[in-house]
């Protein structure tokens, strides 16, 4: 059976939510970025503000250069929660499987609804009509034989609110004359920069390219480049995942590589969590750490604990050496965010063997912490090493 994907993209998702919610911020250059740093990165940022050259993933001290009159709005993610689930809602009426995917974007299965909901485009466009009934957004709609040609196609049409169909087979000659930074695959500035001194600029070129050659010079990503410049792409689409987790993330002040103070902050954050994960009664199994450096590389690494903890200290002396041999580049670190997943409730039955008594020392001074905090705030008590001041 042929695959017939439809993706749904709302330019701006959480900037078009927050105009719902305050129509004065229309026609206006407006970004979602935390005020909590100057080196904050704009989450989001609308068409005008887009237009004075501030875009996704830039510091915030440099898009206010760029653009003085720049309104900056705090993330409100319950907000953007519940215009998701909205859309959710709609498209669920024509197809059992929606995907929900970064800022607003929704893929939608439609492989065999034909007889049921009629011709695909007609489909679509009751879709976009549903949900500007329903939410007051209009999105861009995008349909191809898989999720990386309906995503291109969303983003190829040239007005708003417009519908691109590529045709079954012709995956390949659609995505030929785009240029490659299309592809998800080269969404990072290392691989921008391998295919800008290679000379390769269009689709054609790097398709045009051996499997071979491309994993000499990229490695594992280069089959993945090749497929993806050929149109080919199996991901299946996948319903939301609901399961919990807990993040903890910090923007530096200033960029860093100092050990000791990257350190510090990492406790701190460490801290935070199992503080949240204490008053939830669960446990971590899987912790992630994800660096961002100076010259925009990410790193993210998973690091599976065998004896899952939320005692700060103990945890933390998993993560300091987790950390200490994945942070080996010498560049300086910008960002740095801590997530737990694989969360279960702790076991009601009592363990047959006697924690060592370290371990004891260690959940008791914790406990005295949590019932100090709780009496005289957060900031009543707080570790040395989580209190240090970036210079």
């Amino acid at each position: 059976m042929q695959r017939h994907i439809l993706h749904l993209r709302f330019d701006a998702f959480p900037v078009a939510v927050e105009r719902l919610r305050n129509p004065s911020l229309r026609n206006k250059p407006v970004v979602i970025c935390s005020r909590h740093s100057s080196r904050s990165l704009i989450f989001s940022a609308s068409p005008e503000a887009r237009f004075e050259g501030v875009f996704e993933g830039q510091p915030l001290a440099r898009a206010l250069k760029r653009c003085r009159r720049l309104t900056i709005l705090s993330p409100d993610e319950p907000l953007y929660q519940r215009a998701i689930r909205s859309v959710n809602k709609v498209l669920n009426r024509y197809s059992p499987v929606v995907e929900t995917g970064h800022s607003g974007r929704f893929f939608v299965d439609m492989s065999g609804t034909t007889r049921l909901s009629g011709q695909l485009q007609d489909s679509a466009w009751h879709m976009r009509r549903a949900v500007q009934k329903s939410v007051w957004l209009d999105p861009t709609l995008g349909i191809g034989s898989n999720k990386l040609v309906s995503h291109v196609a969303a983003r190829v049409v040239a007005s708003h609110g417009d519908l691109c169909a590529v045709p079954w087979g012709s995956e390949a000659s659609f995505l030929a004359p785009l240029r490659v930074r299309v592809l998800p695959g080269v969404r990072f500035k290392t691989e921008r920069q391998l295919l800008a001194e290679f000379n390769i600029r269009w689709n054609h070129q790097l398709a045009a390219i051996s499997m071979a050659q491309l994993a000499a010079v990229f490695g594992r990503l280069g089959p993945l480049l090749h497929r993806q410049a050929l149109g080919i792409d199996p991901t299946p689409v996948l319903p939301p995942s609901t399961k919990p987790f807990i993040l903890e993330e910090t923007t530096l002040q200033n960029d860093t590589n100092d050990d000791p103070v990257l350190l510090g902050l990492l406790y701190g954050m460490t801290e935070r969590a199992c503080a949240r994960m204490r008053k939830l009664d669960v446990l971590p199994h899987t912790v992630w750490l994800h660096l961002r450096y100076s010259d925009g590389v990410d790193m993210t690494r998973r690091l599976k604990l065998k004896v899952p903890t939320v005692i700060d200290p103990l945890l933390f002396k998993r993560v300091k050496p987790f950390y200490l041999k994945i942070s080996f580049r010498r560049q300086r670190i910008r960002y740095m965010s801590l997530t737990f997943t694989d969360l279960k409730h702790s076991p009601s039955q009592l363990c047959l063997f006697e924690r060592p008594e370290s371990c004891q020392k260690e959940e008791r001074l914790v406990q005295a912490l949590d019932r100090v905090r709780k009496k005289y705030g957060e900031s009543a008590l707080q570790w040395g090493r989580a209190s240090m001041i970036l210079p």
